[in-house]
């Protein structure tokens, strides 16, 4: 009799029945749990138990992923608190012009900007910001990098979590920096960096240039679901301040970079007028 209700069981089971056995998988326990508590969208978690955890990630949105931990993933980057080292090729063009790179956005991200500003010779009336390869990091800095070349109070992004929406203000308390702005972007600037260059493209604060970038907005949460995995389970997500995303497919660039040569890319101080605004509507 026994034997009979363990193949009835079985049978059951493989067949999709009433007749499931519990799971017992920690690590998919611990990815149910999180689609139950954390994960953005909605989702009918109730035919999954069957499916191994690669499998469940596959059905998500793509940017939950799994990550092998011995690919050793940096935590602290993650978490956006890689020490310094994000501002690199700080570089003064002449005729008040000046350039860097952003590599990632770690959590002296704003710092380092600032102390790379205060490098050149002023009065500076012309920025190039180069988000090439850059794939993100911290949201936080982003939006208070955003903050620098707006003016206070101006909505920043709608960050949208499980419990509804929030708009996102600038919490500055000082004038704008006038800077006229060019941002440098491709195809693996992603994340917050495309957060940062669509805020300031939405103000039409800054010229885009160069390809489309990722299309990446989404906030991952990273959960160890066991020794060998590490999920990036989606929880938010940024939209522009009227609630449409920052690009369908990606950021779309206002003209194609032509060449490498930045110099080129911006007029001479005598001829170029500072911008700002006026903290009015967006497009």
């Amino acid at each position: 009799m026994r034997a009979w209700c363990v193949a009835l069981t079985l049978i059951g089971t493989l067949a999709g029945g009433c007749a499931r056995p519990p799971v017992s998988d920690p690590a998919k326990i611990e990815l149910l749990r999180q689609l139950h508590e954390a994960y953005l969208f909605n989702v009918d978690t109730s035919g999954l138990e069957l499916l191994s955890v690669p499998e469940i990630v596959a059905r998500l949105d793509p940017d939950t992923r799994l990550v092998e931990t011995r690919r050793r993933v940096s935590l602290d980057f993650i978490r956006g608190f890689e020490p310094e080292g994000s501002v690199v090729d700080v570089r003064a063009l002449g005729s008040g012009r000046g350039s860097l790179r952003l590599v990632f956005f770690g959590r002296r991200t704003l710092e380092d900007v600032r102390k790379a500003l205060n490098s050149f010779t002023p009065p500076l009336c012309a920025l190039t910001i180069d988000l090439r390869d850059n794939t993100g990091g911290s949201f936080e800095q982003a939006l208070r990098l955003a903050e620098m070349f707006l003016p206070p109070s101006a909505p920043l992004a709608i960050y949208e979590g499980r419990e509804g929406r929030a708009l996102l203000y600038a919490a500055g308390t000082t004038p704008p920096r006038q800077e006229q702005l060019t941002l440098l972007i491709n195809a693996r600037s992603a994340s917050s960096a495309e957060l940062f260059a669509g805020i300031l493209q939405w103000y039409h604060r800054a010229e885009l240039v160069g390809a489309p970038t990722t299309g990446k907005r989404t906030v991952q949460q990273v959960v160890r679901l066991d020794q060998a995995y590490l999920l990036f389970l989606t929880t938010g997500r940024f939209l522009a301040p009227d609630g449409s995303p920052f690009g369908v497919n990606g950021l779309t660039p206002d003209r194609p970079l032509e060449g490498e040569d930045v110099v080129s890319l911006m007029p001479p101080c005598a001829d170029t007028k500072p911008q700002g605004h006026d903290g009015g509507e967006g497009p």
